[in-house]
């Protein structure tokens, strides 16, 4: 082989070998679906952003919500994560409220009804026959969802012993034991008296209050008021994003089972987390299971709505927030017309730290990136040790959506890797290299013999 041959054959293995080796270039930078311009001002520590609607429209759902980046001017990723909200702040409370007797029923009759107002004051309505026997059962209404933390139940005429069971609620029919046999003594007056009315509660916060006794002696009579105190969570400092409320039209209704299904596709796949349901023109009382649907022969049970005339509908469902795209009702009797459907949901949020070239922009979807594992909540946790427990990030606001790679960046297949055709081309290369050396040497005339 000639010299300038084998010069040739190394010049191309040498490109080659570059070309398998280099780096990758900007334009193999990930892709992403959708994104936004991030109008943030300058000089804060931190920012926070909601997603809006479209975001969900992008965002992969197996993805967890993980194809969500935050990038500079240079399409640098900066250190974003979920947003874990800020411990709520309280304050003590101490209110008097009227203990609202609740009438006793008859065997084999209809008791009384309890409900909520559109205000959310209670409401209790006799039953079909007239109550017999002393009372055994109150309610009360805090009118705050309040930490009980002390009972003081309202003076007695004579001497009493009572014991008590005091349960909390927020709805009126959910309720949990918050003290047991409780005693409740007055014995006496002036020197060496007893008067001991006052129990001691815990638990979460709850609006509604019940009091049962278990003898027949009810001391209180109309007009008595309880004083309970305790701490109630400053709702102007709740560190949560305001839940929006989407109406969802009915896209298709099918008999199940006898019954009816009634089923509603949503815009894109929103962390929903309540449920509010009212019936269509015609139909005045029904019961509606309520049913995620994840796939064809799957779903999740959500829990039971029962509409009757004159529903407070302000009281809805309330869910485990997630990712939910397909809302199914389903009822056991068929309706004149499919229900109407509301779901309540609350925006992810995203806080990231101000890295890089400003301005910064919010690219979603994708089925390849994924937002690497920035130690963002350590950083949050030291700013707010910093600057103090009502210390927030610097809200920031999107401007108009635009499309990037658009479905392409969706798709699961992956871009085609030149790394080992190159790799097999700087192989064969080598070896025709090689083989042509060792054929010039064997072509090549032995030296003459040297000269005594």
């Amino acid at each position: 082989m000639r010299r300038d041959g084998r010069i040739g054959l190394f010049v191309i293995y040498v490109a080659a070998l570059s070309a398998a080796l280099a780096p990758a270039h900007a334009g193999d930078e990930p892709l992403y679906a959708y994104g936004w311009p991030v109008n943030a001002p300058t000089g804060a520590s931190a920012y926070l952003l909601e997603l809006p609607q479209e975001a969900y429209a992008w965002a992969r759902p197996d993805a967890g919500l993980a194809d969500v980046v935050v990038v500079d001017a240079k399409g640098r990723e900066v250190a974003a994560g979920p947003y874990k909200a800020a411990a709520p702040t309280s304050h003590p409370l101490t209110l008097d409220a009227p203990l609202l007797p609740v009438p006793n029923g008859s065997d084999g009759v209809a008791g009384p009804s309890i409900r909520r107002t559109t205000t959310g004051d209670i409401l209790i309505e006799p039953g079909a026959a007239a109550a017999t026997g002393k009372v055994h059962e109150w309610l009360f209404d805090a009118r705050h969802a309040i930490a009980a933390e002390r009972l003081e139940f309202p003076p007695t005429q004579g001497d009493v012993k009572l014991s008590v069971d005091i349960d909390a609620s927020n709805n009126l029919q959910d309720w949990q034991v918050r003290v047991a046999g409780a005693s409740i003594v007055t014995l006496g007056h002036g020197d060496g008296s007893v008067d001991a009315r006052v129990v001691k509660l815990d638990g979460p916060a709850a609006r509604y209050y019940r009091v049962r006794t278990q003898g027949d002696d009810a001391p209180w009579g109309e007009g008595a008021k309880i004083t309970l105190s305790g701490s109630v969570v400053d709702a102007a400092a709740r560190d949560e994003a305001k839940r929006t409320w989407l109406d969802v039209a009915n896209t298709s209704a099918d008999v199940s089972g006898g019954g009816m299904n009634y089923d509603y596709k949503l815009p894109a796949a929103l962390p929903v987390s309540a449920i509010r349901v009212t019936l269509g023109s015609g139909d005045s009382v029904a019961r509606l299971e309520v049913i995620s649907v994840n796939g064809a022969v799957s779903g999740d049970n959500l829990g039971t709505i029962v509409v009757t005339p004159g529903q407070d509908d302000t009281r809805p469902l309330g869910v485990s927030p997630q990712r939910r795209e397909l809302i199914r009702l389903h009822s056991a009797t068929s309706l004149r017309s499919p229900p109407k459907l509301s779901v309540g949901w609350r925006p992810d949020r995203f806080v990231f730290l101000p890295e890089g070239t400003p301005p910064y922009r919010l690219p979603v979807g994708s089925a390849a990136a994924r937002r690497a594992a920035w130690p963002v909540d350590d950083a949050i946790a030291a700013l707010r040790t910093r600057n103090g427990a009502a210390w927030r990030p610097e809200r920031v606001t999107l401007g108009p959506g635009h499309t990037l790679a658009g479905d392409k960046a969706l798709t699961t297949q992956a871009p085609f890797d030149w790394t080992r055709p190159l790799l097999w081309i700087v192989l064969l290369l080598g070896a025709a290299l090689v083989v042509g050396m060792a054929a010039t040497l064997l072509r090549k005339p032995p030296p003459p013999p040297e000269d005594p």
